[in-house]
């Protein structure tokens, strides 16, 4: 964003309101929203909305200081804070490693997979790197220094991420299903059903058996999990850039790779990566956008929006997009963002009957849990003015009837505010 246009939305930020009311705006926006408080299924629910672009100017305001249940939307929250905290190149480091020395192209000793928290480890999804791919990788530091057998084990080493592999607000629905997986260092983000758990150990085992039937690399012990204070570095693999990461997290809404970044945002202003640190280092990485302190009055839970003691405003939601577009990281954070209606992503199936022209301009995050449905995110104008740009976030919970009723009322809502900066 240029000088000029980042000066304005600050200035425009530093008017907008996180909890009085403003002149109630004169526009299509408002009067659907309006009417749709009225009449409908979102009349039946608990519900806000908030519409301001980035002049100033609010588009729509309803409700818009309610503090809701974000689901999802809490990760625009968390990819962004991450974003702010170590840049889109940053990657995670899986490192290999021994407790003893090669010899004549034998490893004599045992043979450490370090974790550093990776969370594209796995075959559970079709966005996940394939099996051939993430552990012909791992064999290329093997192969590189000289190695063809392994005279010990195999370790997996999960230990970077040491807290408790739970989160004691989610529900047991959630536990129970591979949304509710908490990351370690080294996690296998296996197939459901698997006979092999998720968690540090598996992911060594799985290289082990990868090991035995693709390579010419042998190995004589087991697989199995541990830790060592003293070893020699082999080598390393990183993961995937942050931006590419969190634009996973985001078309896809993965809860893993979003509870990895909230622990890593832990770990970095906290040492700590308990979920009872959590909330105040997600706060503290909001500091270089201004919003630490305004943050206090929301309540942060987790990294994924599984919990439903994560309660947000739409009105600090849309703060929080503003001064994301005046941030460093704006690009990456923006691009991480699905169209409406785009393939492949959690939107999908949304606005199915709006004009292509129309979905395309609108870049958004879903979150939906039973009873609760919730679009944040921005759209663009048609004449490519940034000042147009509008920052939405429409929450919805509580809500009886089916979601797919409340999706078309809320899609609607979206179109006539696509109408606004056409």
């Amino acid at each position: 964003m240029k000088a000029t246009a980042a000066l304005t939305l600050l200035l425009a930020l530093a008017t907008l309101p996180l909890a009085a009311k403003p002149t109630t705006p004169r526009t299509a926006t408002q009067r659907a929203a309006e009417e749709a408080d009225a009449n409908g299924p979102l009349s039946q629910s608990v519900w806000g909305i908030c519409a301001v672009n980035a002049k100033g100017d609010t588009l729509a305001w309803l409700n818009a200081s309610r503090r809701m249940v974000p689901a999802s939307n809490m990760k625009l929250i968390t990819t962004g804070a991450a974003l702010l905290t170590f840049g889109g190149d940053y990657t995670y480091k899986t490192r290999f490693a021994t407790d003893g020395e090669v010899q004549d192209s034998v490893l004599i000793g045992n043979l450490y997979i370090v974790g550093g928290g990776d969370p594209m480890i796995g075959n559970l999804f079709s966005y996940l790197p394939s099996t051939e791919v993430t552990f012909r990788s791992w064999f290329k530091v093997l192969r590189s220094n000289g190695i063809k057998h392994i005279t010990g084990d195999i370790v997996g080493d999960g230990s970077y991420f040491d807290a408790i592999q739970r989160h004691t607000d989610w529900s047991v629905e959630d536990v129970a299903t591979r949304d509710g997986v908490v990351p370690s260092g080294l996690t296998w983000r296996g197939k459901m059903k698997d006979t092999i758990p998720d968690g540090p150990y598996p992911a060594a085992l799985h290289f082990l058996e990868w090991l035995r039937t693709d390579s010419t690399l042998t190995v004589a012990g087991c697989a199995r999990e541990g830790t060592a204070d003293s070893l020699v570095t082999l080598g390393e693999v990183k993961s995937r850039p942050l931006r590419s990461l969190v634009r996973t997290a985001n078309c896809q809404s993965d809860n893993f790779i979003a509870e990895t970044l909230a622990k890593s945002i832990g770990m970095r202003y906290a040492g700590d990566d308990e979920y009872m640190v959590i909330p105040a280092a997600l706060r503290k990485s909001l500091s270089p956008i201004g919003l630490a302190a305004a943050s206090g009055r929301m309540r942060f839970a987790d990294g994924s929006g599984l919990s439903r003691k994560n309660y947000i405003s739409p009105s600090f939601m849309v703060r929080y997009l503003l001064a994301m577009m005046g941030s460093k990281v704006y690009r990456d954070f923006f691009a991480s963002l699905p169209c409406a209606g785009q393939k492949n992503t959690t939107l999908s199936n949304r606005m199915p009957n709006a004009p292509g022209e129309l979905k395309d301009r609108i870049h958004m995050k879903s979150g939906s849990m039973n009873g609760i449905n919730c679009l944040s995110g921005y759209i663009v104008p048609g004449d490519g003015d940034p000042s147009k740009t509008i920052a939405f976030s429409i929450l919805s919970n509580n809500s009886i009837e089916q979601a797919r009723v409340v999706y078309q009322q809320i899609d609607a809502l979206l179109e006539t505010l696509a109408n606004e900066n056409r």
